[in-house]
Formats: structure tokens, sequence, C-alpha cells
């Protein structure tokens, strides 16, 4: 780091406190989002039994508190089951699962025999908590499971043979979770899929609606649902109708494409003749994402109003954009087809492998190998991450030995907390902070209240904990208020089932909440990680990335017989993701004090720059051929416009990597190649080229210049 970028560092830091001071409190009171739309029933009747069947059979069997060890390890392992699709869904609930059950050795036995020795047991799973966080959403939430069985443990200590114990039925109760998931795909054989291609072709039939209306802008940037569920697919699903499925969405990307391409079209002439291939596909796209969506019993008729609107999608010779639309209603017939094969009988219509591009695997399902050099790279303190795994792991340790020297009645709560609400970025700390204290408050009154109502029957206790689990489970996703709320209640009641009561630790879980809570804003405000320190290494890699994709598309074009499809659609995919990236950061830097020079309203117009090069990228990527019509295009003196093809590639290349680097290092940046004049190169000599290469290349050249201008003017010194 620099001189000059320490001085902006450490004026940031001066400002946070007298920002966190003027911080618009009335947010912090906000109840919502409340998003009903995803409450999920039939996932929480599933892991609600994941939990409620160890206390009945606890309750049966005679031995209710060996139920309700199970019953800890099941909760947290269910809510690890929300993540990942299929194999990867179980992954996380055996990580969660043989987490917790080491924890809870080591919480009960450590309790038992040298309560201080927690302390750096708890640095330590902070630690490891926190840096887990780079390696996405699954196994971050498996692992925060991990400290939920160390801190309940060290409320009940134990000797070695009983911690062993108890540790076995929380893993019990973690696989029952795992066993119910695998279950599950029994009954669930190609519906989530079908469910995520039909979103899919939803997204692009809103896409297609907007270009129809005149809104001509690029497609977003989030990867298709479909992306997920097929890298990950039903192990029960035959192959046939999965490759069907992986064809469906490969159809999906090049329709996209498409549409980018027609969009960029239409920009430059808007006019109704212009618009309304797309209007057809707006309507076809939703017809296909019907058929998808309905019913067996359903899809015949829809593939036959499929069929009746497929003579509509034809172009009039002479149409501007012709051959881009034609493409586009090519692709829309062979989706077509293929929807009709889907419902074949198997092996009636086998699907070529070959003809079938391999599915980019999802960002964080990349292997072991690949987690390893993430975490890694994720150590050292300049990063978000190192720094968070650090501050974690002091922040709950000095709670620790708060609540060690003082006997805070319950003070594992206060630990546990900080766990649960001490995030990376400042919103997820401020609001969950909030949220769950408001969420304990009213869930500890429910709770206790239900456990009295309940006395002294244990079937009563059994039935009032499987609602609160099951409606905490059901609105996990719609507000986390409302989820800490019913939350509160299971855990309350399922304590009161291994004898500690209901009213006493309804009260210290209340108090206890609210200390950790706090401790866990004043340690954001005293420590921050903050996303305007490092939010500059995101958009450097966003240019890098779309850089090497743009390249890489050029010089496609300029030699058509080595292009690499699979590549490209690799390269396009990972551009997306960290355009996807460039835009949450982005968002929460509008959230955080100014961090010049990259303020909030810098790091909108990056990504408004981005976005655009991204809508000439696909422009560009609609005029690569397949490779099965590209052998043998390079001949008849086409030599002379691949080479300076080739010349504009490499100019762009160094360009960007300029570019690149100012935006890292936070300075102007320096002199650039003559993009202009190499690319005009391309206009002032004869050549065969498509006119609309000529065209879509002036497009990026001229995002390259205000990219430029853009950093130019924004990181000059003051």
């Amino acid at each position: 780091m620099t001189d000059d970028q320490r001085r902006r560092t450490h004026g940031t830091l001066r400002s946070s406190s007298s920002y966190l001071a003027g911080f618009r409190w009335r947010k912090l009171w906000q109840l919502g989002p409340f998003r009903w739309g995803d409450i999920a029933p039939w996932r929480a009747v599933r892991v609600a039994v994941g939990v409620m069947v160890p206390l009945a059979v606890g309750s049966a069997c005679g031995r209710l508190d060996y139920g309700a060890f199970a019953a800890l390890g099941a909760l947290p392992a269910g809510f690890a089951s929300f993540q990942g699709v299929t194999r990867s869904r179980v992954a996380a609930v055996a990580v969660a699962g043989a987490g917790m059950a080491v924890s809870t050795f080591v919480g009960a036995a450590t309790a038992a025999a040298a309560p201080w020795l927690l302390v750096p047991v708890v640095v330590v799973w902070g630690y490891v908590v926190g840096l887990l966080v780079c390696l996405g959403p699954r196994l971050s939430v498996a692992a925060l499971q991990w400290p939920v069985g160390l801190l309940i443990a060290t409320g009940m200590p134990l000797g070695p043979t009983e911690a062993a114990l108890r540790a076995g039925l929380v893993l019990a109760g973690g696989l029952f979770q795992g066993v119910l998931v695998a279950v599950s795909w029994a009954f669930q054989r190609g519906d989530p899929e079908r469910a995520a291609l039909a979103e899919s072709y939803r997204i692009l039939a809103v896409y297609a609606s907007g270009l129809a209306a005149g809104h001509f802008g690029p497609p977003s940037a989030t990867a298709f649902p479909a992306a997920v569920a097929l890298t990950d697919p039903n192990p029960l699903l035959p192959m046939t109708t999965r490759l069907h499925f992986l064809d469906l969405l490969e159809q999906a990307e090049r329709i996209r494409v498409s549409l980018a391409a027609l969009a960029d079209r239409a920009a430059d002439e808007p006019s109704e003749a212009a618009r309304r291939p797309v209007a057809y596909a707006a309507r076809t796209l939703d017809l296909i994402a019907d058929t998808l969506s309905t019913g067996r019993a359903e899809r015949a008729g829809q593939a036959r109003e499929l069929n009746e609107l497929l003579p509509s999608l034809a172009v009039a010779p002479g149409t501007r954009g012709q051959l881009a639309a034609e493409a586009l209603f090519g692709q829309l017939r062979a989706v077509t087809r293929s929807l009709v094969a889907l419902d074949a009988r198997p092996g009636r219509t086998p699907v070529s492998h070959k003809a079938i591009s391999p599915v980019v695997p999802a960002a964080g399902q990349d292997g072991i190998g690949c987690s390893a050099l993430t975490l890694r790279a994720n150590l050292a303190l300049s990063g978000e991450t190192g720094r968070h795994a650090v501050r974690l792991a002091v922040v709950a340790g000095l709670a620790e030995a708060m609540v060690q020297a003082t006997g805070l009645f319950e003070g594992r709560w206060v630990v546990l907390t900080i766990f649960l609400v001490l995030k990376p970025d400042y919103t997820s700390t401020v609001y969950r902070s909030i949220q769950r204290a408001g969420g304990t408050a009213i869930g500890a009154g429910l709770g206790a209240a239900a456990a009295w109502l309940a006395h002294p029957s244990s079937v009563g206790l059994i039935i009032a904990a499987g609602i609160a689990v099951a409606a905490a489970y059901a609105l996990f996703d719609v507000n986390y208020l409302i989820y800490s709320s019913f939350l509160t209640v299971f855990i309350v009641i399922l304590l009161d089932i291994l004898g500690l009561p209901a009213d006493t630790t309804a009260v210290a879980r209340l108090t206890d909440t609210a200390v950790g809570a706090v401790i866990a804003l004043i340690a954001y405000s005293v420590w921050p990680t903050w996303e305007g320190l490092t939010a500059q290494e995101k958009f450097a890699r966003t240019i890098e990335v779309h850089n090497t994709y743009t390249t890489a598309l050029l010089r496609s074009l300029a030699r058509p017989a080595q292009a690499d499809p699979a590549r490209l659609r690799g390269l396009q995919a990972a551009a997306r993701r960290t355009r996807t990236d460039a835009e949450a950061s982005s968002d929460r830097l509008a959230d955080e004090p100014p961090h010049s020079p990259l303020t909030p309203g810098v790091a909108r117009t990056l990504v408004a720059v981005v976005t655009r090069l991204a809508r000439t990228e696909l422009s560009l990527h609609a005029l690569v051929p397949p490779r099965a019509t590209a052998i043998g295009r390079e001949e008849g003196g086409a030599d002379a416009d691949a080479g300076r093809l080739e010349a504009l590639a490499t100019a762009f290349d160094s360009a960007m990597i300029t570019l690149a680097e100012a935006v890292r290092t936070l300075r102007p940046p320096g002199p650039i190649p003559p993009l202009r004049q190499v690319q005009n190169e391309l206009h002032n000599r004869p050549t065969a080229l498509d006119p609309r290469l000529l065209q879509i290349t002036d497009h990026l050249v001229d995002t390259a210049h205000t990219l430029e201008d853009v950093l130019r003017r924004h990181l000059a010194s003051p």
C-alpha cells in the first residue's frame, strides 16, 4: 500500500466514528423487508420432521433428554440443508453435523474440566468460522453451526464419556436431516430442475418484453437459476432427461446472447419493425416457461400452442438485424423440439453428448483444491475476509473472557449472538443485531408462555416445539426478526425439556442477546471492515475478467476455425459473476461513509461502464460461428482481416490492463494504445468482415475510452 493510500485509509477510519454517530438510526428500527413470497412450507415440514422425530423417539423410550440432544443436532443441520441443491445440500448437512458433534464434545468436556480454556477455544472457532466466509454461503452457513453446538454444550458440562455420548446424539440428529434430504430426491425427480429452467426462460421473456417496449439495456448479470440446479442435479434423474435439461440451458444462454445482439441493433435505430422480432420472442419464451412449469397433463396443450406459434417466427428479407433475428428464431425452434423430446419416453429420442456444451460450475463448487487456494488467498489481513476472521475471533474471545470473569448467568448467549450477527459487512451487522435482539425479546416471552401452558405434559412441550421450529424454518427467508422470534420459542421450550426452567432461560436469553448485539455493533464501529477499503480490487478484477473475455472473442472472430465455444462460455460466465460482485460492492458502498476517491457515485459509474461493455461483448459473441461452420472460413484472402482483428485484440488487452491497474492503485491511468487508430484500420482498408463487426468494435473502443476518461477525472490527485 502506498503512502497516499495509507493517508486515505487512516482518514477514512478517523471519520468512521463520526459517521456512525450520525447514522440514520430510523433505518435500524425498520422491521422489513418482508418477503412473503419466500415462505417455504414443504421445506419446513421436511426439516421440522428431522427435529421432532428425535424428540418423539426419546419421549417414547423414556429418555426425552437424549431426544433433546439429537434435536439440538438436527436443528442447525436443518438450516444448513437450505444451502446447495442435491448432493451439495447433503454435503452441507454432513459438514454441519460433524462439526457440531466435535464442537459439542469440546464444549461440554472443556466446561467441565477447565472453563477458562473455553476462551482460546472460542478464539479458534471464531477465526475458522470467519475465514470460511470466503468459500460462499453453503460452507459458511454449515460452519456457523459449529459455535452453536460449542456454546450450547458449555451450559451443560460433562465428563469425557458423557460428552462423547452427547456428541454422538448430536451427530445422529444432524445425519438424520441428511437422510431426509436424500429421501426427498425420490419425490422430486426432475421437478426442481424443471422449475429452475422455467424461471430461467421466464427471465429471458421479461428481458425480451422490455426490449419490445423500447428499454434497450443489457441482460442481468445474474446467472440463470438452472445453471446452479444442473451443476448439481438429482442423482436419480435419468441421464436422457438430464441431457435434455442441459441442452435447454445451453439454448437459454444462446438466446440471451441473441437478444442482447438484437437490443444493440434496435438501440441504434429504434423502430417498431426492429422491435417486432423480440415481441414474438417474448411471447414464445413465456410459452416455453409455461410448458416447463406445468404438470405433465397440461404440457401437451402447451406444446401444441408453441407449434402453432412457430410459423410466425419468420423475418422479412431486408429487415434490420435480419441475421440476428433468424438466429434467435432458430434457437427458439430448437428449444421447442427439445421440449417435445423431453416428454417422450426415455430412449426414444437420444441426445448426443457431443451436442451439449458442459455446464460451467457455480462459484464456490470447484472442489477441495480450489477451496484451499481461496482460503490461502484470504489469510492476509489486507483482505476483507482475513480482517473479519481476526475481528470475530478477538471479539468472541473477549466476550467469553468477560462471561468467565463476571460469572454472567447463561452468558454463552452473549458469545453466540456475536457469532450470529457480526458479519463482514456493515449493513448485515447492523440489521442482524437489531432484529436478533428484537426477535429474541418477542420469542423469549412467547416461549416462556408456551412452556408454562404445556406443563407438565411432555407431549404438549413436543407439540409446541414442533410448531415453533416449523414456523422458524418456513419463515427463514421471509424476515430475520420473525425467524428469530420463532427460533427463540423453540430454544426456550427445548431447554425446558432438558431441565432448565423456561422463565429464567427466557430472561437470560433476552438480556444476553441484547448484550451480544451491542458488543457486535461497538466492535464493528471500532474495528470496521469497510467495503470502500477493498472495493477497488473487486472492480479491477471485473475489468480484467471482462478484458479476457473480450480479447478471446476478438481472436475467435479473427480465427473462427480455432474458436473454442466451451471456453468462451466459461469466460462469459466468469465475467458475469465478477459484474455481479461489482454491483453488490457498489450497493454496499452506498451504505458506508464516503471513501474517496472510490465513492458510491464513482462505483455506480464504473458499474454502468462495465455493463455497457458486457452488452458489447454479447453482441460480439453472437457473431462467433459454431465450430462446425467455422472450419475453412479463414481461406480466401482473409489473413489481412484476421491480422487487423488480432491487432485490435492486442491493443484492447494492453489498454484494459492499464485501466485495471489504475483502479487497483486508485491512481490515474498511464497512457493506453491508440485504440481508435487501430480500429479505423478495419474501416479504411478493403475488408470482407461483417459490417456488424465494424459497428460493434466501434462501440468497444468507445467504451474503453469512456472508462479511461472516468478514471482520469475521478482518480486525479486533489
